[in-house]
């Protein structure tokens, strides 16, 4: 049994999915529930019998759950991180066995800001900028030590995941909702600023796979840096030009994103492609999306 959190997120749904589809016995834990059989609706951030049960129980756990968005800065926020990121890793690695598999969610975002076009490399020193990034790095200091003391422990750092199903606030559903209805597309900051844009299913493949393999510290990215502009471009050609608006850039969030995929290559024996026009296609047809805004 594959015991996975946030079963109802973004990634988190379709690794269900994918799972069941290869014939393992999967369970979700997710506070909002909307994951079909077999899943706990529990915050995991507190203490719960059936699902320190499941834990227990589990062959493999994926913990996805957490607090998202580096751009909340509503009242409660920090609060919201430690509890989501930090305490709720904190209880599943001490429900789960030491020697059961474990891979954790970190994030991109613990390498801090631009590195000048040079990609990030899991051995790198993390500098952590902004309270999401410090609470990703928070957890992953709880993972080490828990490796430290025998534990079986993943750490993966996705970069920026795109894809069917991707949450309505990201950039990239924003602005195909928005050209798919004729409306301008809004973009925070540069045109300029680069990310490394990466396939959710390929990020779903990788994280079955590394249920199997041995404990590390993991990139989950494309290793292709592409600009917002490109990005932009792929969604006009699908859905024509509906104008553009560019608003003043929030704070803590770097100029490139660009991940080193040596290690990631030899573990997972396969690369996370990304081909954004085939990408913004499935998500089209995943949110029923036509491309009403096509200019003749």
């Amino acid at each position: 049994m594959i015991v996975v959190t946030g079963s109802s997120g973004f990634i988190g749904r379709q690794l269900v999915g994918h799972l069941r589809q290869s014939a393992h016995r999967v369970v979700g834990i997710d506070r909002l529930g909307q994951g079909g059989s077999e899943q706990l609706v529990a915050d995991i951030s507190e203490p719960d019998t059936d699902v320190r049960a499941a834990l227990g129980e589990a062959d493999a756990v994926v913990h996805l759950a957490g607090c998202p968005g580096v751009r909340d800065r509503s009242p409660d926020i920090g609060y919201r991180r430690w509890r989501d990121n930090v305490v709720a890793t904190e209880q599943v690695l001490a429900a789960t066995p030491h020697r059961i598999p474990v891979v954790v969610a970190s994030s991109s975002s613990v390498y801090g800001g631009s590195r000048a076009g040079r990609p990030s490399a899991e051995h790198d020193r993390l500098r952590p900028v902004g309270g999401y990034a410090r609470s990703k790095h928070v957890v992953e200091q709880a993972c080490a030590a828990r490796r430290a003391r025998g534990g079986h422990v993943t750490i993966v750092r996705p970069f920026t995941v795109v894809g069917p199903g991707q949450r309505a606030d990201m950039a990239l559903a924003r602005w195909m909702a928005a050209a798919a209805s004729g409306r301008p597309l809004e973009v925070y900051g540069s045109l300029e600023r680069r990310r490394d844009f990466t396939d959710v299913r390929a990020v779903v493949r990788a994280l079955a796979l590394l249920t199997e393999l041995d404990p590390t510290v993991l990139n989950l990215g494309a290793g292709r840096s592409r600009s917002l502009g490109e990005l932009v471009a792929a969604v006009r050609a699908r859905f024509g030009d509906t104008g553009l608006v560019v608003t003043r850039r929030p704070g803590g969030e770097p100029d490139e994103t660009l991940a080193d995929t040596t290690r990631s290559g030899d573990v997972l024996g396969f690369s996370l492609h990304t081909d954004l026009h085939g990408v913004i296609a499935a998500q089209a047809t995943a949110a029923r999306l036509a491309p009403t805004a096509l200019v003749a």
